[in-house]
Formats: structure tokens, sequence, C-alpha cells
């Protein structure tokens, strides 16, 4: 059973669908998208050591993955649900393809790379400096900032959510979100998969999203134009109207195109625990 506490809505008997927030979010991110798909049973979990989970300290994807698992097994009467996941959200969406494919139906993952950014020690460090103080507004303003969220609207609700985070929590969700990898459980994994980033994501990432789209057997990535890693803050209207296409089955929105983005010699094979298979890519 899950202990998570999780925003909740539409009836039992409907499609579920389950939304994973940022890092510094809870699920009080997706309410716009909850109230956007009255059609659809919709849980936002507060993810372990975030928002009215905060008790309950984050300690790996894996756990995580398998409390979101839980989730579903115990509040989903089919057992199987879309799943919905940003930035970290979407770091956890991975475990669940892995781990827990058979709970899952359509998938969207959305900023999160599965391959090593030469970006990510210095984020780790930067986060790790500033964990200690990571409630104060000022600091709270300034991570939303850099996380991509500009309007004044969306980052005073990122301020007052990453208020209600556990500052070591947030520290170990953040960086073990920058380590997931490609491993061949995950090329397998059969849920039809949409891959997102903003033009402006790092590379890596609109990389990663183009090497999985191109591998796994149901998978597609696309690239939102003149966007960053925020883009569901600037665009939310988009961002609804792409997972709303996706898990319906549909035509998703003309603004979005086909990832293009060239794939490095970093990116024509994945790390497996430190070492490099590229038989398992070909």
């Amino acid at each position: 059973m899950s202990d998570l506490f999780v925003h909740e809505s539409g009836a039992l008997d409907a499609p579920a669908i389950v939304f994973l927030h940022g890092v510094g979010n809870t699920g009080a991110m997706w309410r716009t998208h909850m109230a956007g798909l009255p059609d659809y049973h919709c849980l936002a979990p507060d993810l372990p050591g975030f928002g009215s989970s905060q008790q309950e300290p984050w300690r790996t994807r894996i756990a995580t993955a398998d409390q979101v698992a839980a989730l579903i097994e115990d509040r989903v009467p089919m057992r199987k649900a879309h799943v919905v996941g940003l930035s970290l959200g979407g770091s956890v969406a991975f475990e669940l393809l892995r781990r827990h494919p058979e709970l899952v139906d359509r998938v969207v993952i959305d900023g999160c790379a599965a391959l090593p950014t030469a970006a990510a020690l210095p984020m780790k460090i930067g986060v790790a400096l500033l964990s200690p103080i990571l409630r104060w507004p000022w600091v709270a303003r300034m991570v939303g900032r850099a996380f991509g969220v500009t309007g004044a609207p969306e980052l005073a609700d990122f301020v007052s959510q990453m208020t209600q985070a556990d500052p070591a929590s947030f520290r170990r969700a953040f960086a073990q979100a920058q380590d997931v990898r490609i491993t061949p459980d995950l090329l397998r994994a059969d849920p039809l998969t949409l891959f997102l980033a903003g033009e402006h994501e790092l590379r890596t990432t609109r990389q990663s999203n183009r090497l999985l789209a191109e591998r796994m057997p149901h998978a597609m990535s696309r690239m939102v134009p003149g966007a960053g890693h925020g883009w569901i803050g600037t665009a939310p209207d988009l961002h609804l109207a792409t997972v709303r296409a996706w898990l319906a089955g549909r035509l998703l929105p003309a603004e979005l195109r086909p990832e293009d983005v060239p794939l490095a010699d970093q990116a024509a094979t994945a790390t497996f625990g430190g070492s490099v298979h590229e038989e398992t890519l070909r």
C-alpha cells in the first residue's frame, strides 16, 4: 500500500492518469491538467519528501516507482493507468517502464534525459550547497527561474510548493534524476511512450528523447519550438492539449515538431553500469 498523499479527481471507473511532479513541486502543479481532463480518474501524488508527503523522506527512484505502482494497484480498479511525468517525475516514470510495465498504459515523459550530461555534476553541487536554505523564498525563486519557471503567477506557485519540500529529499531526488540511464529492459518496454522537450532544453535530453524514440518498440519524440525546460508553465494549454491527444490516441498538436537534434557520439550507445554495450542498441 502506498502512503503518499494524493490529489485526486474524476470518477473511479474512468480511465486513470497518474501525474508525477517535478522536483520542488507537489502534485498540486497538475491541477490545471486535472481540471482539463474531466473524463479521467486523475491521481497526482506528492512524491516522498515533497508537499504533504514530506514526512516520508525520498530514498531512491526505484523505491518511489514502487510506491507509485502500489498506488495504481490500490486506487485504480483496472490496475492500469496512463502516466505523465515531468523532470523528476519523468525519472520515476522511467522506473515504472522498467519495473512495472504491466501497470502502465500510455506514457508522457517531459524534460528528463536517460543519457549522461556534463552539466549534471555542477548542478548537483549547486543544489547541495543551496539545500540548507532551500526553503528561503529568494532561494526558491532562484531555483524556479533556473528550472525555467518565469511567469509571475507560476513562479509564486513554485515558491509556495518549494517551501513544502524536505531539503535532504530535494537534494537526493534532484541528484538521482540526473542519473537515469538507458538499459536493455527500458529498450524492451512496450507501453506507448511520448518523449517531450523544449527546443532550449539541455541538448542531452533532446538526444536521449530521439534515441529512445528510435529504439523503443512504441515510442515517439517531439520538440517544442522556442520553449525551455519549464514550458509547461509558459505554454500550459499546449502541454495539456499534447497530453490529451497522446492519451486519446489522436494527432498531436501541430505546434510540436519531430525531434531532429543530431545524435552525438555518446548518444550512439547506452551506458550500463559504467560500461558501454553497443550491441544492445543495434
